[in-house]
Order: C-alpha cells, then structure tokens, then sequence
C-alpha cells in the first residue's frame, strides 16, 4: 500500500512560481495620481525589471509552471503587471497582461549565406598538402 501512495505521489503535478506575481489586494491599493514610486515599491517591492531609455515604467513579471512526471513543463498562469510614472514619481497608469496576451514566436531556421567557399574538413587536409616550407624552421 506504501508503494501505491509513493507511486501515486510521484505523478501527482508538481507547481512552481517564478517571478513577482502581484497580489491583487496590495495592487487595489495603488491609486494613479496619488501613490508615488516609494508607495509602489514598499506595496509590491522591486519591479522584474524596469522600462528600457529611461522609460518610467515598472514591470511586474510572474507565472506558474506544473509539471508532470518528465514531461515538459506548462505554462498555467502568466501574469505581467505594468505601473507608468509620470515624470515627478507619481503613478500615471497600471495595466495588466496574462496568458491569453501573450503571443507565440515562430523561431526561422534558415542561415544567412555567407562569401567564400564551404571547406570540407577533406578539402582542408588535401590543400594544406605541400604548403609547408621547411626552410623556415
């Protein structure tokens, strides 16, 4: 009976966090207009990462993976929390992205061709033949 539970605890999913996903109560307290960066980061702490050319944005990036067995892991729940600045601190706007937002890439295999010629590890071999000058040694 050990071994069946054991065994059934093996495949039972297995569910990780990674990133700052944003609890939702401590978010409703952010008022746009009236909460500044210091009230931001002691509600949510520090942002994932922030706005790239000194963009006044903060990003709040989270997700749930579950895995079972050795399978690969899936992606249950994505959640990307957005607060824009204005330029004196104060929160301009918030806004949200999950899952169903995100888009799949497409990653293209093809190679860019390149000048010159493609040497096979043969043709490196064969031509290096007689190209050594022993005078110089």
């Amino acid at each position: 009976m050990a071994l069946v539970t054991l065994g059934l605890a093996a495949c039972s999913p297995q569910v990780a966090t990674h990133g700052n996903l944003v609890d939702p109560d401590a978010l409703a307290k952010i008022e746009p207009g009236r909460s500044d960066q210091a009230a931001v980061l002691s509600l949510l702490g520090s942002p994932s990462t922030r706005g790239n050319f000194n963009e006044p944005t903060w990003y709040y990036i989270g997700q749930k993976t579950e895995r079972q067995a050795f399978y690969r892991p899936e992606t249950i729940e994505r959640k990307v929390v957005y607060i824009d600045f204005e330029p004196d601190g104060r929160v301009k706007s918030i806004g949200s992205l999950d899952l169903e937002d995100g888009s799949k890439i497409a990653f293209v295999t093809r190679e860019t061709p390149t000048a010159g010629q493609r040497i096979t590890l043969i043709k490196q071999l064969i031509g290096n033949i007689g190209r050594f000058n022993t005078e110089d040694q």
